[in-house]
This record gives structure tokens, sequence and C-alpha cells, in this order.
């Protein structure tokens, strides 16, 4: 018998948690898991970035979103004006109405435009949003009807005619400098010779030819065709337009004092595109959002219309003396530091031009050192007279206008070696008289005014100590100050809000009456202080409002603008008035 072994059977229990089994599900259950998370973070991710696409912000304005769909579809509106117009201008230089010249210039002013056109859209957009807030607050409001109009005018080409000019401009005074009331009426009799010439039956060209003071007398005032918003004078183009053709209007006095003649001696009719909305919807972009665009467009021109009628209401305006250092050009500025002088010239026979062929044994040199030593005599003992015997005696042209201040002089500066060696003579002072210097032109008054050891803002900081009152402010100016008005002590008279430039405009109305200033310094300007005087309730004066519609709404929009919160996160900046 054999004996075998017996077998051990192994029983079936409980599996545990170290179980194969077991284990191998909760692998499994994990991986899925894993994978349906990452299905869920994609699926995510896919959606956040489809809405960030469309729905995120490009910019906000007070919180208002402008998305990135509000972008891409003003995109397309400003995409198609800019080859709108490229078609219209090719269209009207295949008709002869604009020169291949001028509509070259126009189509490469488009194309510069189209690259800047992502930021200038969305510039744009900040501006539609913020100015329909502005225009809410100012009780402006757009009706459909004023969109269509809007949709009209630019589906329009506007009546144009082949305008002619005869123009002339007056002769300015030789004593200051400026057009005066005799220069006008010369000019005038001028105009009033050619239109009786014409009358008398001499032909257009013949006159415009011989008459005008435009350079393009030669081609007879030939402007080509324009339109009556072309930009030239207003009430100019206005009597053109209102004249029958071939009929020369009557003299027009415009707003630069220049007198002109006008004609027009062909008419085109206003044209409109019938087919303009199906071009919009065929470059894909849907009437609703033209005609948004549209009404952004209408909202900025009532908001301007109603902010310049404002403007020209009777309101609180300020009486205001100012001293202005203009900023040095930087093509006159030199390595080693420069000084500033002003000085008064008697030149022999009065007359700088020549004087170097003037013996020098001839009297008019010797009278001319007599004079030069009266006026030092009298400046050392009133040196507040300067600026006065500078515009009265000195026999340097300009001056009259500038009270015989100079601009910086720098050891390389090209002038008159005599006088170069006169204002760099070591341990001068400001305020410092130096007496007589010939030079090749005449004997010369100068007065040392400073170095360069301060700069515009910090000199004006200076003075600003020195100003404690109105008549030591306006004698600092007339020593001073390069700016309008430095002959009668800086007085710019009433200003008007919007009527001087932004920063310059805030800083009149915000000093208190009877003080200074901070000074202000504009890039590219110059340095600025200004004391006020008075405040007034005025009714804006003919200059004013034209100051006004050129520039009142934009200096407006700007300050609103600047006390708005706007937020490019396109760009990562941020802009917080």
């Amino acid at each position: 018998m054999t004996l075998r072994a017996r077998p051990v059977a192994r029983r079936r229990g409980r599996a545990g948690w170290d179980s194969g089994d077991r284990r191998n599900s909760f692998i499994n259950l994990g991986f899925f898991v894993a994978i349906g998370l990452s299905l869920l973070i994609l699926v995510g991710y896919a959606a956040w970035s489809w809405y960030d696409a469309h729905y995120g912000a490009a910019a906000t304005v007070n919180g208002q979103v402008i998305t990135k769909d509000d972008l891409v579809n003003r995109l397309k509106i400003e995409q198609f004006r800019l080859e709108y117009i490229e078609r219209r201008i090719n269209t009207l230089m295949a008709k002869g109405r604009i020169a291949r010249s001028d509509g070259q210039q126009q189509i490469d002013f488009l194309n510069q435009r189209r690259e800047q056109l992502a930021n200038l859209t969305l510039d744009r957009l900040v501006d539609v949003s913020l100015m329909a807030k502005l225009a809410t607050d100012n009780g402006v409001s757009v009706s459909d009807a004023e969109v269509d109009e809007q949709l009209l005018s630019e589906a329009t080409t506007s009546e144009q005619r082949h305008v002619w000019m005869i123009e002339i401009e007056p002769k300015v005074s030789p004593d200051s400098g400026e057009v005066e009331e005799e220069q006008l009426r010369e000019a005038l009799g001028r105009a009033q010779r050619a239109v009786a010439r014409l009358k008398a039956g001499e032909s257009w060209e013949d006159v415009a030819r011989t008459a005008s003071d435009s350079g393009l007398a030669p081609q007879a005032g030939d402007l080509g065709w324009l339109s009556v918003d072309s930009g030239y004078d207003k009430d100019f183009m206005t009597a053109v337009f209102a004249a029958p053709l071939n009929e020369a209007t009557a003299i027009v006095k415009g707003a630069d004092d220049i007198y002109r003649i006008g004609r027009a001696t062909e008419s085109a009719d206003k044209e409109v595109d019938a087919d303009f909305e199906e071009q919009v919807t065929e470059n894909g972009i849907a009437i609703a959002d033209y005609r948004v665009a549209a009404r952004g467009d209408v909202v900025r021109k009532k908001l301007s219309d109603k902010i310049v009628a404002d403007l020209k209401q009777p309101a609180a305006q300020r009486h205001v003396l100012e001293i202005l250092l203009p900023e040095p050009n930087t093509s006159q500025v030199g390595v080693e530091p420069g000084v500033k002088v002003r000085h008064i010239l008697f030149s022999p026979n009065d007359k700088a031009d020549g004087a170097e062929d003037i013996k020098v044994d001839d009297p008019a040199w010797t009278k001319a050192k007599a004079e030069a030593d009266a006026a030092y005599a009298d400046l050392k003992a009133h040196p507040e007279k300067f600026d006065a015997l500078a515009r009265s005696e000195s026999d340097e042209p300009s001056a009259k206008v500038t009270g015989g201040k100079q601009p910086w002089y720098f050891p390389t500066s090209s002038v008159d070696a005599a006088f170069k060696d006169a204002i760099f003579k070591e341990g001068l002072k400001a305020g410092d008289l130096i007496a007589p210097v010939k030079s090749a032109f005449g004997w010369h008054v100068i007065q040392f005014m400073r170095d360069q050891t301060l700069g515009e803002k910090d000199w004006l900081e200076t003075l600003k100590t020195e100003a404690t009152d109105e008549a030591k402010f306006r004698q600092l100016a007339k020593d001073n100050s390069e700016g309008e008005g430095a002959e009668d002590g800086g007085d710019l008279g009433w200003i008007a809000r919007g009527q001087l430039a932004d920063d310059v405009d805030k800083a009149v109305f915000e000093t208190a009456i009877g003080a200074n200033s901070s000074v202000i310094t504009i890039s590219g300007d110059g340095s600025y202080l200004i004391r006020v005087l008075a405040e007034e309730t005025r009714t804006p004066t003919d200059e004013q409002i034209k100051i006004f519609e050129d520039s009142g709404f934009s200096y407006w929009y700007t300050r609103e603008k600047e006390k708005a919160t706007i937020d490019y996160p396109l760009s990562s900046s941020t802009t917080t008035g």
C-alpha cells in the first residue's frame, strides 16, 4: 500500500483591505474618477475659454463691461467704414472730382488708421460707453429717426462744387508786427478793386492771377472740387455754395482777417448710395449692430452741441494774469549751460540790416552810441522800464513783440562775438545790466536774465515767492514772461472755462481769488504761473465763442474722462481718474 499525503484545502475567508481584487477595484475606480475630473476640467476650460473669448472684458468703464464680442463686432464696422470711404475716394478720383495726389494722400491716411484700428476702436467703444452716461446726465437723448439720418448721411456723397478763390491778405504793421486797422483797410481796398475789375468785364483768370495773394494765384485760384464742409473758411464756403454758378461772391472777411472772393464753375448734386445697407450685411455686419454704432456717433454730436451751447451762456469768468516760460527748443540746446538775456538794439540810422557796411566814423554810429548810453543810464535808475523801452526804442523788429527777450544762447550758438563775450562773462547774476556793447548790428543794452541753473519750473517757483501782490506779479510778467499779454503785465483779461489748455484752465478755476496758482508744466509747451484777480458772471465774447466751437467740447470731455474709472484688461493697464 502506498501512503500519499492528504491535500490541504485553503478555506475561503473574508477578503482584507490588501486583497488583490479590492485593490484592483479601487485602482480602476480612481482611474475612472481621474478621467472624469480631467474631462470636467477640459470641458470647464473650454467653456470658460469660449465665454472669455466672447463675453470677457475688453475694457470696463465705471464698472460697465465692454466685451470682446463688442470689440470684434465694432472692428468689423470700422473696417467696413474705412473700405467704404476708400471706394468713394477712388470713385471721385475716377470722376476727376479729386486730384490723384490728394486722393492718394487721403488713402495713405486711411491705411495709417488701419494699422492702429484695434486700439482706436477700443478707445472709441470706451468713449461711446462714457458719453452715453454723460448724455443722459445732460438731458441728451437720441431718437430712431436721428439714427436713420446718420445712416443716410454715411450713405450720401455731399454736393460738390468746382471752387475758385481770390484771396487778399492784410500786410503786417511794421511798428507792431501785427495786422492793425490800417492794414485791414488797405487789404479791403485791394479786394474792392478786384471786384470792380470783375464787374468791368475782366476775366476771372486775369484778375485772380494779378490780384490774389494766394499761392494758387498762378492757377487762377483753382481750389478744385469741394463740399461746403471741406474745412475752408465757413462763411466763404457758404457764400460760394449760395451763389449762382460762374457768378462771383461778395467779399467775405474770414475769421483769419483774410478777404476772399469766390466762384463756382461746376456743380455735382449729392448722391445717395441705395445699396449701402446691403453692402453692410454683405460684410457680415448685422444692421442692428451698425445702428448701435451710428447711435453712438449721434450721441457724441448732440452731446458736443449741448456742451458748446452751455459754454456760450453767461457764466463765471476770471480775470487772470500769466507768466509763461516756453520749453526750450531742443534743437538749440547746447552741451554747456545756456543763458537767457534781453536787449535793446540801437543801430546806426535805426536799421540793423546794413549796419556793418556803415563806416565806423560815420556820425550814425556816434548817435547810436549816445542813444544806448542814455538808455543804459535810465535803466540803471529804473530797471522796471526795460520792457517798455525795448518795445518802443529797439531797432530789432521783433522787439516790439518780444520786449527784447532772446532765445537761449549757448557757447556754441552762432551769434556776434562781442555780444557773446558780453553775455557769457563770468560772475553775471540774474537782473544784471550790462553796459552798452557794440556789435556788427549796432549798440546793445543787455540785461542778463538767468542761466540754466534752474529750469523753467524751478525758476517760476522762485518768481512765485516774489509775486506777493498784483503789482509785483505784473512786473515779474513783464520781465520774464514770453506769453501773450507780457507787455501788459501778463494780463490775459477775462477767461472762461474751456478757453485755455486743460491743465491751465483747471489751475485758473481752482486757484483762490487774489492768489497765485501752483506752477503748471505742459510737455512740448512750457511752464505757467497764474494769478487770479477777480471773478464775475460774464457773457462770452466772439473770440471766446470761436474757441468753444473749436475745442470747448474736447476740453470738457477730457476732464470728464479723467474722473472715470477705465480698465483695459487686454493691455493690463488701468486708468483711474
